[in-house]
């Protein structure tokens, strides 16, 4: 059966409408100038304790830049979707930057195995280097004030250790800018950057020293991508001594291979559950021939299988019968 066509109709034309209309389509956001919006006089930095400068971040500091990408020769690279922008500023102009991408981004850096994805961004930089960094083309209106606690957060974490005076801000040279990302699977990236030199020194210290933000922007629950012995298997071998569960991301430390009674496997004596790389968990196992066993994989009670971000796997099993 053929669906009819439907259509609309104008019965009263007007042109003026229709011009507003037009004009409506084509005009593209507002953008907006951040030098503009906070603007300084400043020519250099301001490097000593008794220089900081107060500071303050407002529900009117939250913008949404388009993309941002931020590239330092060969050793360093930044690039993100859409992301929600939170300014911090002071007297002087703005002294820093909280970026949380809402389409993802990615860093890559030498000596990484592959570009990481990114949770979130700091930036510490000069006030006059604002547009430089976000393009006014980038900037508009109309983020959520949702993020105002997380961007907080990050903020608070990041001044204990972007060298400032307690929670006062130093102001650095034009030439000179803290970038510092945490990674979604929990590795917090921090260098220090000289966009006239274009280098990126890598600070490894912060490594462990991630700013968490509870309940924003967790990932997706890992899915299993295969188990072994596969699930509702028939002819597994006894002699097996491993079951083995792999995720499609990178995991948590924790597991919960979870069961009880004789359809639980033993394992041999000694041996306990282990990560082998970041995606596969290893169960040690001693089984017997002709015997029906099941496995479970969390539970409601029990959910340590879980991403690198904290987000748990839902509850299933493995269920097979040896030869």
């Amino acid at each position: 059966m053929k669906h009819p066509i439907r259509h609309c109709s104008i019965s009263a034309f007007n042109p003026g409408l229709l011009l507003a209309v037009l004009v409506a389509a084509s005009t593209p956001a507002r953008a907006i100038d951040l030098l503009q919006r906070y603007p300084t006089t400043l020519t250099a930095g301001m490097l000593e304790p008794t220089q900081a400068q107060p500071w303050q971040f407002l529900p009117g500091d939250i913008y949404r830049v388009s993309q941002f990408s931020l590239k330092v020769g060969d050793q360093l690279k930044i690039e993100t979707g859409a992301a929600d922008l939170g300014i911090g500023h002071c007297a002087n102009g703005a002294i820093c930057a909280m970026l949380i991408p809402v389409e993802g981004g990615k860093l890559t850096r030498p000596g990484a195995s592959g570009p990481e994805a990114i949770a979130h961004i700091w930036l510490r930089f000069h006030p006059g280097e604002i547009n430089k960094l976000f393009p006014a083309e980038t900037i508009s209106a109309g983020a959520s004030t949702a993020v105002m606690g997380p961007m907080r957060s990050i903020a608070a974490g990041k001044f204990r250790s972007s060298y400032h005076a307690g929670m006062n801000a130093m102001i650095p040279e034009p030439k000179d800018m803290t970038v510092d990302v945490d990674t979604r699977a929990g590795v917090r990236r921090f260098f220090m950057v000289n966009t006239q030199a274009k280098t990126a020194e890598y600070v490894n210290a912060f490594e462990r020293q991630p700013v968490r933000l509870a309940g924003h922007g967790k990932s997706a629950a890992p899915k299993i991508l295969f188990t072994k012995p596969v699930e509702g298997a028939t002819d597994v071998d006894p002699g097996l001594r491993e079951i083995t569960v792999t995720f499609d991301q990178d995991m948590g430390e924790g597991f919960s291979w979870t069961g009880s009674g004789p359809e639980f496997p033993p394992s041999a004596d000694g041996e306990k559950p282990q990560w082998r790389g970041k995606r596969t968990c290893v169960l040690p196992v001693k089984l017997e021939a002709g015997h029906h066993y099941r496995v479970g994989i969390n539970a409601p009670s029990f959910h340590n299988f879980c991403s690198a971000e904290g987000t748990a796997v839902e509850p299933s099993s493995i269920s097979f019968t040896t030869k």
